[in-house]
């Protein structure tokens, strides 16, 4: 039995493949965190929105709890969630413009590969 190896040329498609996927992947997490603690900041506006103005509230800074206004503490909400959610959309071009890379290599693999009488199966 024979064995084949690949032509130079698809190698190095595949390895620019692993790369892109990696880099996918990386990009895939950071959203998915990005989302979670947006989600959790929504969660901690909307139980904030029950409370009255006058309550007392505690934040952990650190190792530090300390107390602050209400006023105080939906205004960093709110910057929190505007930083989060223009990361989620950055994450989500670059997932985005990552997939169609990914397909386009996917395609010039597959290419590459017939050129040379080979398949994926």
């Amino acid at each position: 039995m024979s064995e084949k190896t690949l032509p130079p040329e698809v190698q190095q498609l595949l390895i620019q493949y692993q790369t892109l996927r990696e880099h996918q992947a990386r990009i895939d997490a950071e959203l998915k965190m990005v989302e979670a603690e947006l989600s959790d900041v929504e969660n901690v506006m909307d139980t904030l929105k029950n409370v009255d103005d006058s309550a007392e509230l505690y934040k952990v800074v650190g190792h530090v709890i300390v107390k602050k206004s209400k006023a105080d503490i939906v205004k960093e909400l709110e910057e929190r969630k505007e930083l989060l959610v223009v990361k989620r959309d950055k994450y989500r071009k670059q997932l985005e413009f990552l997939n169609k890379q990914v397909n386009e290599l996917e395609e010039r693999i597959k290419e590459a590969l017939s050129k040379h009488g080979l398949s994926i199966e």
